[in-house]
């Protein structure tokens, strides 16, 4: 999914270029380019990483006292943080797939300079959401059992 959203900001980034280049230079914009651009690349950019974001530990967290715990107490907070994370992820899952199923009954479509279908990456918010939630099961089943095995460790500043 990190993948598909990164070649998603390349063709961004190509189509705006070209959009840019033909308004400026040839009087001649690209139709339906920022149509595109919000109901396309900006919704696969931002939700289908989602889970990618968790498995690689690329959340901001803010560790004010988590470092001055002990183990036990460490490993409550991240099954607790997991689990708020799973709900919270589920919930919006759940809360955008009646979104997306009625784009779809109704073909939506945004109206611009070009007529932009837009129903089909509505379904990309709750499966980014989805994936994400199962990611967050994932670790606190790894929680319980006592490892870290399948999530990286946390980023580094140097790797920033």
């Amino acid at each position: 999914m990190a993948l598909i959203a990164a070649l998603a900001l390349g063709a961004m980034m190509l189509h705006v270029t070209a959009d840019v280049i033909g308004k400026y230079f040839f009087n001649s914009p690209i139709p339906g380019t920022a149509e595109v651009v919000a109901s396309y690349y900006m919704v696969t950019a931002v939700f289908l990483p989602l889970a990618w974001v968790e498995v690689s530990n690329g959340s901001i967290v803010v560790e004010v006292l988590y470092n001055l715990f002990p183990n036990i107490a460490k490993r409550l907070a991240e099954m607790l943080a997991s689990a708020i994370s799973a709900l919270f992820y589920a919930g919006l899952a759940w809360l955008s797939l009646a979104p997306a199923l009625h784009a779809w009954r109704i073909g939506e479509v945004v109206e611009g300079t070009w007529r932009v279908v837009i129903w089909p990456t509505k379904f990309l918010l709750p499966l980014g959401l989805a994936l994400a939630g199962i990611v967050m099961l994932l670790r606190m089943l790894e929680i319980i059992r006592g490892g870290d095995r399948y999530f990286a460790p946390p980023a580094t500043e140097e790797e920033y």
